[in-house]
This record gives structure tokens, sequence and C-alpha cells, in this order.
């Protein structure tokens, strides 16, 4: 079986999932991208800043230390819940058949954006360090669950469309 047949038998069992297979498969899909580009963009902006890991060492040093201040700076957090609410409140509105699949995209992008700034949420004094582990994690976490669902679609499809011949084999 080649590339293109595994291709196919996924698109298949996806069709044929129920909406909140497809749902959640847009949302963990779309949530780990944005963590993924989200963080790179950080990573690359921070790098290019003059002494970065001198820097790095003196903001960490900064926010460290007993009666240290640092101000709140609200990056994509404010955005991230305007567009998690906006597309929930048009889901739930709109409430029509195949939009679920477009609708979970937008709300995993948000999702995603308003944890990744979950420092923030909590309180915490400097909700920008150490925080790398944890989008770290959300990232595979979302990565693993948008696999899992991708094998489930394949095998679905594979198996509907052994059962009705759809599927041709390429001699190998």
């Amino acid at each position: 079986m080649n590339a293109t047949c595994l291709i196919k038998a996924t698109a298949y069992g996806y069709r044929d999932a129920n909406p909140a297979e497809r749902g959640a498969f847009g949302i963990a899909t779309s949530f780990a991208g944005t963590v993924a580009v989200s963080r790179t963009i950080n990573y690359v902006l921070e790098r290019r800043r003059n002494l970065p890991l001198l820097r790095s060492l003196g903001r960490g040093l900064y926010y460290r230390l007993p009666g240290a201040a640092g101000g709140v700076r609200v990056h994509h957090f404010i955005p991230g819940i305007g567009l998690c609410f906006a597309t929930g409140a048009a889901a739930i509105l709109i409430r029509d058949d195949g939009l679920d699949r477009w609708m979970s995209l937008p709300f995993g992008v948000g999702l995603a954006l308003t944890n990744d700034e979950l420092g923030l949420l909590v309180g915490a004094s400097n909700p920008y360090w150490g925080g790398a582990r944890l989008a770290l994690a959300q990232c595979a976490a979302a990565s693993l669950t948008s696999a899992a669902l991708a094998a489930v679609f394949t095998r679905r499809g594979l198996k509907d469309q052994h059962a009705v011949g759809a599927i041709a084999t390429v001699p190998g």
C-alpha cells in the first residue's frame, strides 16, 4: 500500500467521523501548530537581540530577586480570549452541519494563544520565564492527540474502504 492510498483512507475516515472527532482533531492540530509557531517566533526574536544569553540571565535574575516589581505585559492573551469567545459564540449561534471542521481551527488557535499566556492568568510575577516547558508539554499533548485521531481516521478509512474494495494494492 502506498502513501496515496493511506492519505485517501485517512481523508475517507475523517469524512466518516462524527463531528466531535473532527472538531477535536481540528482543535488539537491548530493548538499544537499555534504553540509551536508562537514559541518559535519568541525564541527567534529573543536570540536576535544583543547578547541574548546575558540578557536572559539578567532578566531571569531580576524577576527572581526579592521585591522585584516587573510590570505586567499583555502580549497575545487578550486577542486569544477574544478569538475563543467569538468562535464559540459563532459555533453556538450558527449550529450548521459541516461547520465543526472550520470552527475548530480558530478555536484551537485562540485556545493556544490563551494557554501560552497562562502565567498572566494565574498572576505569576514573571509569566515569561519557565513557561517554555509548559508550552512544550501542551504542544506535545496536542500533537499526540492529533496523531492518535489521525490514526483512528486512517484505520476507519482502511476498514471501510477494504469492505467495499475501494483500495487497490500496489504490487511491490
